[in-house]
């Protein structure tokens, strides 16, 4: 394979095997390397790294596959997809669950692939140009392996225009049904696969719902930027009062109510159409079990502080309002926002409020999106829960 050549002192994350390698850190790049493709990377010296797809429209232009003398060819990549599907076999974290993540990009060593199993169903998400030429190998592997009964694309990213590609969603084996029920533990929700927000659910706030089950007790839950009300199902089924549904989409409510519906929730949960930071703003709030999980605020690094401030105003608004013995699970899954940093929002956010209050947990996302070692970005998701004196 034709090389990409990194720039004098350049090589050590790579040695450390960190797969990103950014634009700013290369060299040059053989004239027979395409976007997309495959190619040799080497150090400044010559020194052979190890493999990586490449793209130079992007700032990470190198995401490295192969980190040895092993080219990643088809075998290679599906061993590594027959790796990720292995961890997760037989893990007793999962197995109250008949939906989560099996492949989770860097984390599983593939970069710019997530496959996500619901019941006997998979959706295939594609991120990258690199990994959309490996795809191939990658479905033919799953079928083999796993014998899905449909396989659905849906690889609709900002991401992907990023790296030159158009959003690409559809069928590609089996036949995927509009609604597909899953199950955590006793609480069942319906999923649209084709047509649901990311994949059709939120699988990595599984562990958090759980949470929420376990501290909601004769509690009022309310629900902001609630989707199709994982948070509100787990807190009335650990005995809330009551829980109330607010999201923009109306969509979104009517997933919430029918799964409401769908466990027997349905006298005591609310839907509630509304702009949540104007929702806050508005409502007199008398919940005292409070979920706050936004979508990404933050998108790249050009936004942090726009994006930092919206977490804030979400924070303050709530600080505000909500009676004394809170429990507030604040989330963020920006991956630009550290948990140091998310902290230090909230901090501010509470004090500008005047209102006392402790954090007495820190959560992250379940064990089928594991953290690498090597590419510590692969943690994204926050979440804090407050105590509100």
């Amino acid at each position: 394979m034709t090389p990409v050549r990194l720039k004098k002192n350049r090589q050590k994350s790579v040695l450390n095997g960190h797969p990103w390698i950014f634009s700013g850190a290369i060299e040059a790049v053989d004239e027979g390397v395409r976007d997309g493709d495959i190619a040799a990377v080497c150090a400044a010296d010559g020194a052979h790294l190890g493999y990586g797809y490449y793209n130079s429209k992007t700032a990470i232009a190198v995401r490295m596959l192969s980190f040895s003398e092993q080219p990643p060819d088809r075998e290679y990549i599906q061993a590594l997809v027959r790796a990720a599907v292995r961890r997760r076999a037989g893990n007793p974290m999962l197995a109250r669950t008949s939906a989560y993540r099996l492949v989770f990009s860097e984390g599983d060593f593939l970069p710019g692939l997530i496959v996500d199993r619901y019941e006997g169903h998979l959706a295939l998400q594609v991120l990258t140009l690199g990994m959309d030429k490996l795809k191939g190998c990658v479905i033919d592997e799953l079928n083999d392996l796993l014998g899905p009964d449909s396989i659905y694309e849906r690889s609709e990213h900002e991401g992907r225009r990023l790296e030159g590609l158009a959003d690409s969603s559809g069928q590609v084996s089996g036949l995927t049904p509009e609604s597909i029920i899953i199950t955590e533990g006793d609480v069942s929700f319906s999923v649209d696969i084709r047509r649901g927000q990311k994949t059709g659910f939120f699988l990595d706030q599984r562990d958090n719902r759980n949470l929420v089950r376990m501290i909601a007790k004769d509690r009022k839950a309310l629900n902001l930027f609630s989707y199709s009300g994982g948070f509100s199902l787990h807190a009335l089924a650990g005995g809330a009062l009551d829980a109330t549904c607010v999201d923009a989409s109306a969509g979104a409510l009517e997933a919430a109510k029918a799964n409401a519906a769908l466990n027997g929730f349905a006298q005591k949960h609310t839907a509630h159409k509304a702009d949540v930071f104007q929702y806050l703003r508005d409502a007199d709030i008398t919940a005292d079990l409070i979920i706050c999980d936004p979508p990404a605020l933050v998108k790249s690094k050009p936004s942090l502080d726009k994006g930092a401030r919206g977490y804030k105003d979400l924070n303050l608004q709530i600080a505000r309002a909500c009676p004394q013995g809170t429990l507030l699970l604040t989330c963020s899954c920006s991956r630009f926002v550290s948990m140091d940093l998310f902290q230090k929002i909230v901090f501010s956010a509470f004090s500008d409020a005047g209102r006392r209050a402790s954090i007495i947990g820190k959560y992250s996302h379940p064990c089928d999106h594991p953290v690498s070692l090597y590419c510590p970005e692969t943690e994204y998701l926050k979440a804090l829960l407050v105590y509100v004196e």
